[in-house]
């Protein structure tokens, strides 16, 4: 059956995000056409979606070319008006989906369209709010790792959308040519609404429609630390470099000075000259992008700039107690996103909170997924207790301090 929509998932090695994968696709399958392009995978992806998803057609890439490769060979099976994008670990509703597509229906100059994307299981942090690039190159999501419980809801350009999740018009991505193969991961849904913005495309983010998204642990972020400075050079070169496509000498002195901090502090640095060797073979030809534009895509925006990424995602349980963290924490400590998550059995109970303040004095709120439940004032150095009911059903909360800047420590926790 040809729909309006298919979705396309790119998987390698993917079958851990198999079952949540399929819940996600049985949701929008009615709207949807689906495909899978597996990059090669080694492990069971192709017959665990060949078992839950009977209906969906498989694309078997014979290499890892990466994630826009995988994206691409997709698309060239599509027969629909629109695309979407989707991660494997990612998640849309029916009527979110249907949300967009309104969205990029009413709106012909627009080639793509994405959902306010929250963290997975954790609905007041937000993961993506749209997309921008900086003058190195580097994509970032606006407001990564921002508590935000009244987010904006009204519907607005942005420089870049996320390729994680959205919605694309198929005649926008075949005239751009699909993502560029270039680039192995990272950053290529910025390069591909570069070229969507230079043929005169609008981008949107629709915060009325609400999508998750897992993430990862540190470990996987140094493990990608080598894709994403050659996709950032890349992209440099691309579109900042003038006509011969150089690097920058302001890209150059900064990356000195990261190879001379690396060696300072006994950091591996040595893969970092092999990565900026293979982009300098690279054969790249110059993106001229109008200033006006060039000036909206890399404005300073201190109010939507990406918080760090919790080192902790995996939680840890308190002792004599159904209570365990979530992200957010260094420690003991709310981390420098601004926040921390605690997990709660979901049963009704009331929760004792010791906490402290170690810098500075200000308060801290607790708040459920359903709103608002306690403040309390904390002066320097002592030690405070915020006391709640906590109904039946709530399983998340979050300890947030109204000052970024102030580090709060939790001492203990009961629940009863």
């Amino acid at each position: 059956m040809n729909r309006k929509i298919t979705v396309i998932v790119v998987t390698w090695n993917s079958s851990k995000m198999i079952p949540a994968l399929t819940r996600t696709l049985r949701g929008i399958g009615s709207l949807c056409d689906i495909v899978i392009s597996d990059n090669a995978s080694d492990d069971s992806t192709v017959e665990d979606i060949s078992e839950l998803l009977p209906e969906a057609r498989i694309v078997r890439n014979r290499v890892n070319g990466g994630f826009g490769y995988g994206n691409n060979r997709g698309f060239e099976i599509c027969d629909s008006e629109y695309v979407l994008l989707l991660n494997s670990d990612a998640s849309i509703t029916r009527s979110s989906l249907e949300r967009l597509l309104s969205t990029l229906e009413a709106d012909p100059c627009a080639a793509g369209v994405q959902p306010l994307i929250r963290l997975w299981d954790w609905p007041l942090v937000t993961l993506s709010a749209g997309a921008a690039m900086t003058e190195y190159g580097r994509g970032y999501d606006f407001d990564f790792m921002h508590f935000q419980p009244f987010p904006d809801r009204n519907t607005v350009e942005v420089p870049c959308i996320t390729a994680a999740l959205s919605l694309y018009r198929m005649e926008a991505l075949k005239a751009a040519g699909g993502f560029d193969e270039n680039i192995f991961m990272y950053y290529e849904d910025v390069d591909l609404c570069l070229r969507l913005k230079g043929m005169g495309y609008r981008l949107l983010l629709d915060p009325d429609s609400i999508a998750s998204h897992m993430m990862g642990a540190s470990s996987r972020r140094k493990a990608a630390e080598e894709w994403e400075l050659q996709s950032s050079a890349y992209i440099v070169r691309k579109y900042l470099g003038g006509e011969k496509c150089g690097l920058p000498d302001y890209w150059r002195r900064t990356e000195f000075r990261t190879r001379l901090s690396c060696i300072r502090k006994a950091r591996p640095w040595l893969w970092r000259p092999a990565a900026l060797r293979r982009v300098r073979r690279m054969k790249i030809s110059h993106s001229d992008l109008p200033e006006e534009f060039l000036l909206h895509l890399l404005a300073p925006r201190p109010l939507r700039m990406p918080h760090p990424r919790p080192d902790n995602m995996s939680g840890e349980p308190f002792p004599m107690s159904d209570v365990t963290t979530g992200p957010g924490w260094r420690g003991r400590n709310v981390d420098s996103c601004g926040f921390g998550c605690l997990k709660v059995p979901g049963t009704e109970g009331i929760l004792t909170l010791g906490i402290r303040s170690c810098n500075i004095p200000g308060s801290v709120a607790l708040w459920s997924n359903e709103g608002y439940l306690a403040r309390v004032f904390l002066n320097a150095q002592r030690k405070q207790e915020i006391i709640t009911k906590v109904d039946g059903g709530v399983t998340g909360l979050y300890l947030v301090p109204d000052r970024i800047e102030q580090i709060v420590e939790l001492e203990n926790v009961r629940y009863i």
